[in-house]
């Protein structure tokens, strides 16, 4: 999982007839302070002190850049911000002297939701403010509430309506707390703020930061992936056997087969023996400075499930629910409904393509015309072999030669895929953007094609 923090500081103020906004000192200790803690727990950290408003987006351009799904991004901000008609606004040292010279809080200030749309669709954000020490003007003010997008969340420095507290030589009360419950492992997010939240109260008595969630599942900032003993007993059973039962069983067989056995012998389910398995894997993995995917636990189980159930007809499950693998009975355990991580996404506004082909054959070739972008690769099956091969898109067509004997063509839950950064933006994350008769979606692998012709 990709970790990485983006940390922005606002201590010394340019002059401004515009803007009267007092110098916070304080915020050099908020900043290192939070870059420290954030690396101890994994995060990738960028950190710019004083940043005026082009310092923002050049830090921030490279988001867009092939993030997966489950990135999680920090936006920690330390200074003055406020409201203005209702838009919430971060104020960069430069933002006194950006106003004096175009009278527009617009021009002068940075728009809460400019960030928010920078990161939507790279992973989930975390926003966090502490500002709005002091008031600046009249058009300054503490944050109003906000709405957020899909997938964000805002941890404030306090609640609406009140002062968030700095001190000019030291870290502010909220940064202070943040960094004293961060460590904590295996906390959601909304735990963690929650926990910061009662920190201040109970130390201050005042302040009381509030967060608005709109993460669509529950995320740890700071996952120790721990196993207890009896984890490392299935993974110890495994990893003794399998050789033994790769060689009685064959490789596939052989690796379920030593699963099936571990949890009838550990008295649990099937699934439950994978997710354990996979935790000290994992582990193990980390522990050589292996990077590896992390998935909760109910993601774990269903993509295992999913992979080993799938086009596997040794798997059987009878109207009763009763699970089969070759015959013999056994215990699958609880699948996991489909969390909303791996639910379809709507095509990007703007960006749907409705994939189409018009296959035609001519004497020893054929043609498939298509509105998939050049350079996209995609493997079709004919009747001819019993295995698919690539064909790539050119001038918007696929052409296959040597063709006379083949009747029919088949693309069968097959992906597309392309090398070209510019391609995979129209076609969107896991081709979210492809619609159509000809597309269904898959958990894990995303939008794939079914598609066959038969010629006459």
């Amino acid at each position: 999982m990709q970790k990485r923090a983006f940390l922005f500081s606002a201590e010394t103020y340019q002059a401004s007839k515009s803007l009267i906004a007092k110098d916070l000192p304080g915020c050099e200790y908020d900043i290192l302070a939070m870059q420290k803690r954030l690396a101890q727990i994994g995060f990738d950290v960028k950190s710019v002190r004083n940043a005026k408003k082009e310092d923002y987006f050049l830090a921030l351009r490279d988001i867009a850049k092939g993030m997966p799904n489950d990135a999680i991004h920090i936006f920690y901000f330390t200074g003055h911000g406020g409201h203005y008609k209702g838009v919430n606004y971060i104020l960069p040292v430069d933002a006194g002297s950006q106003l004096d010279a175009s009278s527009n809080i617009k021009q002068a200030a940075i728009d809460i939701n400019e960030i928010i749309s920078l990161f939507k669709g790279n992973g989930r954000l975390i926003i966090i403010l502490d500002a709005c020490r002091d008031g600046l003007a009249h058009f300054a003010g503490n944050y109003s509430e906000m709405t957020t997008g899909e997938n964000v969340y805002i941890a404030y420095g306090t609640s609406f309506g009140s002062s968030s507290t700095g001190i000019k030589t030291g870290i502010s009360w909220f940064t202070e707390a943040i960094c004293d419950e961060i460590l904590s492992p295996d906390i959601d997010v909304d735990t963690l703020f929650t926990r910061v939240r009662q920190n201040i109260v109970t130390k201050h008595h005042v302040q009381i930061p509030a967060s608005v969630n709109a993460l669509l599942e529950n995320i740890s900032l700071h996952s120790t992936l721990g196993y207890d003993l009896s984890d490392k007993q299935i993974y110890d059973f495994v990893e003794k056997y399998e050789d033994e039962y790769d060689e009685k069983y064959g490789y596939f067989r052989g690796e379920n087969m030593v699963f099936i056995d571990a949890a009838q012998y550990f008295d649990i389910s099937f699934l439950d023996t994978l997710w354990r398995y996979q935790k000290v894997s994992d582990k193990v993995a980390t522990d050589k400075g292996i990077p590896v995917p992390i998935l909760p636990e109910s993601e774990s189980k269903l993509v295992s499930f999913l992979c080993k159930v799938e086009h596997n007809s040794s798997f059987f499950c009878d109207e009763y629910h009763t699970w089969y693998y070759n015959g013999r009975q056994i215990r699958m355990g609880e699948i996991p409904p489909l969390p909303p991580s791996m639910q379809a996404k709507l095509p990007e506004i703007g960006k749907e393509i409705c994939l189409s082909f018009v296959p035609t054959k001519e004497d020893q070739t054929i043609y498939i015309a298509t509105n998939l972008p050049d350079g996209c690769k995609i493997y079709i099956g004919d009747n001819t072999r019993d295995y698919t091969k690539e064909y790539i898109v050119s001038g918007g067509c696929i052409t296959i030669e040597m063709a006379s004997d083949i009747s029919n063509i088949s693309i069968r839950d097959a992906s597309v895929f392309t090398s070209d950064e510019d391609t995979k933006k129209l076609l969107g994350k896991k081709n979210r953007n492809l619609t159509g008769d000809h597309i269904k979606h898959h958990p894990i692998y995303g939008n794939i094609i079914n598609y066959s012709f038969d010629f006459q």
